[in-house]
């Protein structure tokens, strides 16, 4: 091959057959990108379902604290009653 000079060098001078063959074309990408996105959709649906259920969970100990608040509050009311001398 014959020198050229730097202006006029090309890609398809720089370029192998085996390079050309591991060239992705637009339709790879198109599917790999699809690929992609489902998997980061279904990702994103396990963790809001993990999510949810974290707050469900959450929820339910709150319930739990509130419970045992209310319940906390009714025995110091009676001690309270008793120690006034106010028994029920």
């Amino acid at each position: 091959m014959a020198s050229k000079p730097l202006e006029q060098v090309t890609l398809a001078d720089l370029v192998t057959k085996d390079d050309l063959k591991n060239l992705v074309t637009k339709d790879d990408l198109h599917r790999e990108i699809g690929s992609v996105r489902q998997e980061l959709r279904q990702e994103i649906g396990s963790v809001r379902q993990e999510l949810g259920s974290a707050v469900n969970l959450i929820m339910g100990e709150f319930g739990k604290l509130a419970a045992r608040q209310e319940e906390t509050s009714a025995v110091l009311a009676r001690l309270v009653a008793k120690s006034e001398g106010m028994e029920d």
